[in-house]
Parts: structure tokens; C-alpha cells; sequence
């Protein structure tokens, strides 16, 4: 019975030790810049390593510096929960700086170093799953994975990837491609089975570089036959310009969130209704702080708001207002500023409220 206490009483020590050293590092990354905070975590893990080994096994020849009994196991206790502590905030920090760049606030990073520990996980699409069974066709920077009864399709997608790369490079300049992976959704049923993905015909998944495109009806898009084969081509348009967009912001070292989602959408839509008249109509609309991020978005979304219009008649004014450079000059007036609607208003003028306004110069009846 002493021997579970002590074994309890040990646990418990050794999980309130861990839980001081991981939230004091997380405060102290947190308040670093990125780029220190990297070389420190990544030092202190490799230092705490170099310490653990000498005093386990080199002291025991020293006898200059001998570490015994008591002291000796909880230094090494230390040193191995600063060990990993470190290893994890060195391997998040990369992550970090290489997936949403360098100008996070306190509060962002604070909540990223948190969010493996956050009960707020959202539904995790096993990808490898999907790709089973599927052959592969790769085409630039695309793997395209389909099944065999889909392979007519490839020139379809093959012409709209092409299309998609000169209308992103014409409006957002060179971008840095990587390799990313296009998986058929043999319908918009087996999208939302696999997904969880609601009332959609094609997503992009940034973190895991992966686009998602559903096929409504196979027969009709090989022949050609609208509205099926407009869908599918302009859902691919939409799907690689978020991939592109989001390319480009990470290569201005922005943080990818620090732009606002109607932005991101109503980008993509932009070029995905490439050379369509668009007959304004009539249309629910909110104000676009309710369109910030991805909650805010599905919320109203589901709400039968036209987030995707509204989005889309934001950006047509401006580049119709300014020309398709602004979007670049909003992207990197937000760079340098840190703040979206400052970067906004510095290249166009205008306050987000004052878009708000002006975007539907004549609001449908």
C-alpha cells in the first residue's frame, strides 16, 4: 500500500512539474519573437539532452562534479521534462513560421501552442483513407487521384489547373509552387460522408495541402452539358486560387488568418466566375466583421446568407474600382502594417465600413 502511495504521490509531482515548465514556456515563447523563440527552444533541447547524458553517465567518473541520491534524479526529472517541453515548442514554432509566417501577437501564438491541448478539435478528414483504391495521374504540382471510371476527366482538369496558374499569376504575380494533391469526390454525398463538409462541391485544405473537388454528373461534364461542367471547372478555379492566394500571403510573411475570410473567398470566387455575367440580384448579405474566420463563415453560411456572392461583389469592386493589382497592394500594405484593416484602408482608401456601403452601388430590390 506505501508503495502505490509513493508511486501516486510521484505521478502527481511529476504531472504538476510539467504543467509549471510547459505554462511558464509557453508564456515565454509566447512573448518572443518567432524567430528567437526557435533558436532557443531548439538550443535548450539539444543543451538539456548534452546535461541529462553527463550527469547519468560521464559524472560517475567525475570526481569533481558528482551529483548523487535525491539531488541527481530530480535534475534529470528536469531535464528530460525540459527536454521534450523544449522539443515540442521547437517543432510548433517551425511549424509556425513556415506554414502562417512571422507576425503572430502574443494572443495568436498563445492559442496555437494551446490548441493540441484545446477540446475544440475539428472533424480530422483522414485523407490516406481516401486516396485508397484511387490511381494517380500527376500533372505540374498536382497529384490527381481518381478512380478508373473518372480518368475522361483528367483533360477537363488538366485544362482548369492551367487556367486556374495564368489567372492567380496574372492577378498575384510569381508565386513559389509546392506539391499538392487533388482528390475526386465521386459526388457531393460521398464529399459530406467523407468530410463532414456541408452543402459544398470542393474544399481546400491548407494544412494538409489537399483540394477536394465532387462530381455532380460525370456523363454531363464530359459532354460539356451546363450547368454541371461550368460547376465542376469553376469549382477547381476556385479550389487552386485558395491554394495560390494562400501561397502567395505565406510568401510575404503573413500571417495566413490575418486576412479575413470573405477576402479569401471572395478572391477565389473572383477568379472561379472567370469571364461570367453575374446579373445582380437580389441577396442576404451581413456586415463583413460577421465573415472573419471559418466559424463566422459556416455560421452564416448555413444561415442561408450569400456569403459567397456578397464576397464575390466586394472583390469585383475593387478591382473594378482600382485594377487587379490592389489585391497584391492590400496584401502587402497588411504585411507591413500587421493589421488588415489598416493595410486595407492605406491602399484603397477606404475603411471597411465605408466598402460596406459602397460595394453595391445600386443594392437590389
Amino acid at each position: 500500500m506505501s508503495k502505490i502511495k509513493f508511486l501516486f504521490t510521484y505521478i502527481i509531482r511529476l504531472l504538476l512539474l510539467l504543467v509549471v515548465i510547459f505554462l511558464a514556456s509557453q508564456f515565454i515563447y509566447s512573448f518572443l519573437p518567432l524567430n528567437f523563440s526557435l533558436r532557443i527552444s531548439t538550443s535548450l533541447s539539444i543543451y538539456s539532452l548534452f546535461c541529462f547524458i553527463f550527469i547519468l553517465f560521464i559524472n560517475k567518473r567525475n570526481s569533481y562534479f558528482k551529483v548523487t541520491g535525491k539531488p541527481k534524479e530530480l535534475i534529470c526529472l528536469i531535464l528530460i521534462l525540459l527536454m521534450f517541453t523544449s522539443a515540442y515548442f521547437s517543432s510548433t514554432t517551425y511549424l509556425i513560421t513556415s506554414e502562417l509566417g512571422n507576425q503572430l501577437s502574443f494572443k495568436e501564438k498563445l492559442s496555437i501552442y494551446t490548441f493540441q491541448f484545446s477540446n475544440l478539435r475539428t472533424h480530422q478528414t483522414n485523407y490516406n483513407r481516401l486516396k485508397i483504391d484511387k490511381s494517380v495521374s500527376v500533372y505540374g504540382n498536382v497529384h490527381i487521384y481518381y478512380q478508373e471510371s473518372e480518368e475522361e476527366l483528367l483533360p477537363v482538369i488538366h485544362h482548369s489547373i492551367d487556367q486556374a496558374e495564368a489567372l492567380t499569376t496574372k492577378l498575384l504575380g510569381n508565386v513559389e509552387d509546392s506539391s499538392i494533391d487533388l482528390i475526386l469526390h465521386e459526388s457531393t454525398e460521398e464529399l459530406y460522408n467523407q468530410t463532414s463538409l456541408e452543402q459544398t462541391m470542393g474544399y481546400f485544405d491548407d494544412p494538409n495541402d489537399i483540394m477536394g473537388i465532387a462530381i455532380t454528373d460525370l456523363p454531363a461534364i464530359l459532354d460539356d452539358q451546363l450547368p454541371h461542367s461550368f460547376h465542376f471547372r469553376s469549382t477547381i478555379l476556385h479550389e487552386y486560387t485558395h491554394y495560390r492566394l494562400q501561397a502567395y500571403i505565406r510568401q510575404e510573411g503573413l500571417y495566413l488568418y490575418r486576412i479575413p475570410l470573405w477576402f479569401h473567398e471572395g478572391v477565389a470566387e473572383y477568379i472561379g466566375m472567370n469571364n461570367v455575367a453575374h446579373p445582380l440580384h437580389s441577396f442576404e448579405e451581413t456586415d463583413f466583421k460577421h465573415l472573419v474566420t471559418h466559424q463566422d463563415w459556416e455560421e452564416y453560411r448555413l444561415r442561408g446568407y450569400h456569403v459567397y456572392l456578397q464576397s464575390y461583389y466586394a472583390i469585383k469592386f475593387i478591382i473594378d474600382t482600382y485594377g487587379e493589382e490592389i489585391i497584391r497592394d492590400i496584401i502587402e500594405k497588411t504585411a507591413i502594417t500587421n493589421d488588415f484593416e489598416e493595410g486595407f484602408k492605406e491602399a484603397t482608401g477606404l475603411t471597411i465600413e465605408m466598402l460596406q456601403e459602397k460595394y453595391i452601388q445600386i443594392k437590389p430590390a
